[in-house]
């Protein structure tokens, strides 16, 4: 039986479209080269090939990609032009240019949800340099800040082990050979935070190779700007370095969360001249905030961290003339100290309160359903015998606690409240968003629920515990806060 199969001719505008009136006949003939190819596919099932005059309203169907079948071009499943990207500075402010126009970064750091990453107004993400990542970055029209891996001394990576070096720039040669001609390719980044816990004389070396690894990208792709990333608590001193020891980086990423409130007057205080990228930023750290008395750390709820976010946004990103933009933390969910800690989602996808505020800050638009807030931020705790606690957080092993908290809705939903406990596991010394495996809630320690309060059961094991609290809407959006407790 005679098929009839029908190509948009949108591609080919859409391509045009969105590389500029320079690049229409390479974008143009692209796009031809997948028409042929679905024409050579359906050839050997007796369908014919015809092309649509009118353009639909969505963007690429999934299923026209799927029968494309295998990638074309460079070996990606998007037949589209390879982006151009440069830098310039221009009245002493730095600019990204991509494909011709200025492109200030509007990103997030994920792996995941991209499709509700660019609804939310973002415009790139931080990601993996793969072809799973770029593809479904280029999907949903985010332009891509491509990791390449680097060697870390504190996982016992030796730069003075040349067979291990070179493996390393072969690695990633053939990665940027792979990658380079992709159109969601926004810059490439090295490594990310290898120096923490590096004393100077590993520093050096690495920065040097670090030096060396941006000059060979450099030569294999000249296309698009290349950076490196620091953080952690000695930064300033490591971008010092960095400054003195890699003149081939474009500019500096820089992960910095509480630091972010005097980053621009730092950096300046470095006296650091190039162009720089937020490639990380959120609440305030697991390292920058204060402890019990027994050194428990105390982690923000979620409407401190969503205020948190725009509070540093605004000072570090926003009218600076050297940021070229910014990537929030975490677009997803991670176990990093505490399961709530850095995810700006919790694990059944239900948004918190910093995605609300990072749409407001690329769009200038809250979304229509908020999510809910907390009215006080910490949970109450009160024994139920009555007594009062010896000392604030310390409790005999087996204790009931009442728990409540106090929460506000601003569209009037009604709000669902779900209470946990864990073993308290944020003085995990691992660093620099090392893998941490998921800390499990215990169960049978909730005993009864009601609206905004619960009683939960101590276990009868003296250590060190965490309650928390999960506030949901029913349209997906949601709060959380916790509080630890020491059993003694």
């Amino acid at each position: 039986m005679n098929k009839s199969v029908s190509i948009p001719l949108w591609l080919a505008r859409e391509s045009a479209r969105s590389h500029g009136p320079t690049r229409n006949t390479a974008a143009t003939l692209r796009v031809a080269a997948v028409v042929a190819l679905i024409a050579k596919v359906l050839s050997l099932s007796n369908a014919t090939l015809s092309v649509a005059a009118e353009p639909p309203q969505a963007a690429v169907p999934a299923d026209l990609v799927e029968l494309a079948g295998k990638p074309v071009g460079a070996g990606w499943a998007f037949a589209q032009s390879p982006s151009v990207v440069k830098l310039d500075q221009h009245q002493g402010s730095w600019r990204l240019w991509r494909d011709g126009q200025p492109f200030f970064i509007r990103g997030a750091v994920g792996w995941t949800r991209f499709n509700e990453l660019a609804a939310a107004g973002a415009n790139a993400v931080r990601t993996g340099a793969n072809e799973k990542a770029l593809d479904e970055a280029h999907r949903h029209g985010l332009g891509a800040l491509a990791g390449l891996p680097l060697g870390i001394p504190r996982h016992g990576f030796d730069y003075a082990d040349t067979a291990k070096v070179a493996a390393q720039r072969e690695r990633i040669r053939q990665i940027v050979l792979k990658s380079k001609d992709h159109p969601a390719l926004l810059c490439w980044n090295i490594g990310n935070e290898p120096t923490i816990f590096t004393p100077r004389e590993q520093r050096v070396p690495l920065w040097q190779e670090v030096n060396h690894l941006a000059e060979l990208v450099k030569s294999l792709d000249p296309n698009h700007p290349i950076i490196a990333v620091v953080g952690g608590e000695q930064w300033r001193e490591h971008i010092s370095e960095l400054d003195e020891f890699c003149p081939a980086l474009d500019a500096v990423g820089l992960n910095a969360y509480a630091d972010m409130l005097q980053l621009p007057e730092d950096l300046a205080r470095q006296n650091w001249k190039r162009p720089y990228l937020i490639t990380e930023f959120g609440p305030r750290g697991h390292w920058q905030v204060t402890k019990t008395a027994w050194g428990a750390r105390l982690e923000d709820s979620s409407t401190e961290k969503a205020a948190f976010y725009r509070r540093t946004y605004e000072h570090a990103v926003q009218n600076r003339p050297q940021c070229l933009g910014s990537f929030a933390f975490l677009w997803g969910e991670k176990m990093e100290k505490t399961h709530t800690w850095y995810g700006m989602f919790l694990a059944d996808g239900s948004r918190t309160e910093a995605v609300d505020v990072m749409q407001f800050l690329w769009t200038g638009k809250w979304p229509t359903n908020r999510c809910p807030t907390l009215a006080t931020t910490k949970i109450q705790l009160r024994k139920e015998s009555g007594e009062p606690a010896t000392e604030p957080g310390v409790f005999a092993p087996g204790t009931k606690l009442h728990c409540s908290i106090e929460t506000t809705e601003p569209d009037g939903d009604a709000l669902k409240l779900d209470w946990d406990l864990r073993r308290d596991v944020a003085d995990d010394p691992r660093v620099g968003g090392d893998y941490e495996p998921l800390e499990p809630a215990i169960q049978g320690a909730v005993l009864e629920s009601k609206e905004q309060h619960t009683v939960i059961k101590l276990p009868d094991t003296p250590g060190k515990y965490r309650i928390f609290v999960y506030i949901r809407d029913g349209q997906g959006g949601a709060a959380t806060a916790n509080v630890p407790i020491l059993t003694k």
